[in-house]
This record gives C-alpha cells, sequence and structure tokens, in this order.
C-alpha cells in the first residue's frame, strides 16, 4: 500500500514538473473564462481608518448589491473585465463618494496588477459647494497602458474634488 501511494506521488509530481515548464497557462484571455480584476480598498476619514461604511457596486448601471468595510476601512471587489462599475461609498454625516471604474483591458493582456485605492470620505458638504458637482463620479478609473496598470485621471480628480471643496464657489 505504501508502495503504491509512494509511486501515485512521484507520478503526479513528475506530470506537474512539465506542466508548470510550459510558462504560462493562456497567452490570450479568449484561452479561458472568469477574468477579473482585483480592487483592494481602504477608506479614511480624516486621515484615518474608518469602518461602518456601506458601498453599493453598480455593473453597467444594474445594482449588484451592497457590502461594507471591515474595521479597518479596507474593502476588496472583484471586478468582471470588459465593463464599467460603479461605486458608491456612502458613511452617516460624510460626502457620499462615487467611483466609476472601467475595467476594459487590451485582449492579449493575461497578466495585469490589482487596483489599489484609498478613499478619503468628507464631512458633508458645506453650503458653498455648487449641488450640480456632487452626482459627478468622485474618480474615474481604467486601465493606462503607458503605466501598466489601473489608474484614476489625475485631471478629473483634481478638477472634482476642487469643485466639491467649495473652493470654486467661494472664491466665484
Amino acid at each position: 500500500m505504501k508502495a503504491l501511494l509512494a509511486s501515485a506521488l512521484l507520478f503526479s509530481a513528475l506530470q506537474y514538473v512539465p506542466v508548470h515548464a510550459q510558462g504560462k497557462l493562456v497567452d490570450r484571455r479568449d484561452q479561458a473564462q472568469g477574468w477579473y480584476v482585483p480592487v483592494h480598498g481602504q477608506v479614511l476619514v480624516e486621515g484615518r481608518k474608518t469602518d461602518g461604511c456601506k458601498l453599493v457596486l453598480y455593473k453597467n448601471n444594474e445594482k449588484l448589491g451592497e457590502l461594507h468595510n471591515d474595521k479597518r476601512g479596507r474593502f476588496e471587489l472583484e471586478l468582471d473585465i470588459d465593463a464599467t462599475y460603479a461605486v458608491r461609498i456612502i458613511k452617516e454625516g460624510y460626502q457620499e463618494k462615487l467611483i466609476t471604474i472601467d475595467t476594459s483591458l487590451p485582449m492579449d493582456l493575461v497578466r495585469y496588477p490589482d487596483y489599489e485605492c484609498t478613499v478619503s470620505l468628507q464631512k458633508t458638504a458645506s453650503p458653498n459647494v455648487d449641488p450640480f458637482y456632487t452626482d459627478f463620479p468622485s474618480a474615474i478609473v481604467r486601465y493606462n497602458a503607458d503605466l501598466g496598470g489601473f489608474y484614476h485621471s489625475e485631471t478629473y480628480l483634481t478638477h472634482i474634488q476642487t469643485r466639491l471643496s467649495g473652493y470654486a464657489k467661494a472664491g466665484q
């Protein structure tokens, strides 16, 4: 019996080596199913980790469900590729954040990094904030081939944060 078990383990080990030595299991995404973009996020309030946030997830404008961040403010998502997602982050007494994530990727890309993000919540909007901008996403995220990963548009983020902070309206 021991000899049979030992030969079975040796046989399975020998089978594994050639498969592992071949390199990548797939060269293109159409060779497999289940591709997704891992998202690792953290929510902060005044620079500190916070819990008690509700996250509402939408895919192509259809609500998929809700989840909550953990006591360290962290949350994780697995988003199908080639889709558009919206994540609403809600906490009582704080201005809601909306993040849009486009998970489109080049067809031949089979290795890509996870998307890491930090979301900072602010107290409920001041009277100086133009309410027109509160319906816009706080960040727009998509794959950037030059940088080799998922990144938010820095220009858009700066513009919308300025509008949501009330500085633009207060100075007019």
